[in-house]
């Protein structure tokens, strides 16, 4: 099949010069977040399409099957490659894990939960407990918790059954309530020192987030009564992504660390709204390029601070380049080999530069078989890309994808 290309095609009318105004969740004004030099992020549709065909041929190596670059909110490059589709959804893998950070600053901003909380605040079976009582929300979301990962019980792993409270080996396709099952697990390590990657954290955080929902509910009966009616009041509906689906358990609780599939372009549309420092298009006759502001971008701005158990990891999200980082690819290892390898990896991961040379800050989803959505803050850009989980896959690198994207290859 002969790639795809529709470059000029538009993904949402969004705020472009440094003038744009928008508008705060109290009704008040205030500037669009400051981009870099021009210089650093071309606007010319020939130099995007050239980097585009950079990038997609780099990815396309390696399996890829989807590129999508975005501008500013603009689609300034698109290919589809190996029978992929603009139109068919993907799976993001753990690339779904970074919806949960986001979620998490919005349950801040309703008055749900506060990052520094003990978790046994929530989870009373934790109390008593001389290390899960030490579990604060936000080490559940940077992945120090200490709970045992679960890769091989509650994970995609394994297949186990939560019977009589506890976790026991069935005969059945897995854990029929994953939340409570993520409640039973021990911690194998200190709260707060390590960071072990695995999906405990995520059903934990769930479970945790399902009764602070409960609680409210009885105040307010209005208010989402699930963690999986939370994501879409809260994300996918004001963010109008159209989800192809999002696995869930027996219970109906939702796959927080790995269960979502969407297409390039509504995975896209997640990025933009992390760009736009938690706001989304609200065009009015008057003003085009008017934007309402969802969620505080103070508090967004706390998914993508180092964690002290991992710089290369923030809430949810992944910091790839960074100097003091480790390796990012983790989240890209197939279940059996996070079985065997707890700790992250030692080496530096690459540096990320633009055509001028300079340090690149990129935010980053990211999932088995080199699943990827980056935001580039600075030079306003939301870049996805699919790619089949295969060996050749595995050699794809960040650094090297985003260098062509960025003009530093040519």
């Amino acid at each position: 099949m002969h790639p795809v290309h529709s470059p000029l095609a538009a993904l949402a009318c969004l705020a472009a010069a440094l003038g744009a105004t928008c508008a705060s969740a109290s009704g008040e004004t205030q500037p669009a977040p400051p981009t870099r030099d021009a210089a650093t992020a071309p606007t010319d549709q020939a130099t995007w399409q050239r980097r585009g065909e950079a990038a997609a041929d780099y990815s396309a190596r390696f399996d890829g099957r989807a590129v999508l670059i975005l501008h500013r909110g603009r689609v300034v490059y698109e290919r589809y490659d190996h029978g992929w589709a603009a139109t068919r959804p993907h799976m993001l893998a753990s690339g779904t894990k970074s919806f949960t950070g986001v979620l998490a600053m919005f349950a801040v901003q309703d008055g749900l939960l506060t990052l520094d909380e003990p978790a046994f605040d929530t989870l009373a079976e934790w109390c008593d407990d001389p290390r899960r009582s030490r579990i604060t929300v936000r080490m559940l979301l940077d992945l120090s918790s200490g709970l045992d990962p679960a890769e091989d019980s509650i994970g995609s792993a394994g297949s186990l059954r939560l019977r009589g409270g506890r976790l026991s080996r069935g005969d059945g396709p897995g854990v029929d309530d994953r939340f409570a099952a993520a409640v039973a697990l021990e911690a194998t390590s200190e709260p707060g020192r390590r960071f072990v990657y695995g999906p405990s954290h995520f059903y934990a955080f769930g479970a945790l987030l399902q009764r602070k929902l409960e609680a409210r509910r009885r105040d307010d009966p209005a208010f989402p009564a699930t963690v999986r009616a939370y994501l879409d009041a809260r994300i996918f509906n004001p963010l109008k992504i159209s989800v192809a689906y999002l696995g869930q358990d027996a219970k109906g609780n939702p796959n927080l660390p790995g269960g979502c599939f969407l297409t390039a372009r509504e995975w896209a549309k997640f990025g933009e709204f992390v760009r736009m420092r938690g706001a989304v298009p609200a065009p009015t006759d008057t003003d085009p390029h008017a934007v309402r502001q969802l969620l505080n971008p103070d508090l967004l701005a706390r998914c993508f601070e180092p964690s002290r158990a991992n710089p290369a990891y923030g809430l949810t999200w992944w910091l790839p380049g960074r100097a003091d980082a480790g390796a990012t690819d983790e989240a890209d290892m197939p279940p059996r080999d996070r079985l065997r390898q707890r700790a992250p990896r030692a080496e530096a991961s690459a540096k990320i530069k633009d055509a001028g040379g300079r340090d690149v800050r990129v935010w980053m989803a990211a999932g088995l078989g080199k699943q990827r959505l980056y935001v580039l803050p600075d030079h306003d850009l939301v870049i996805v890309r699919f790619a089949e989980n295969t060996a050749a896959g595995r050699r794809f690198e960040d650094a090297e994808f985003l260098g062509r994207v960025l003009g530093a290859k040519e």
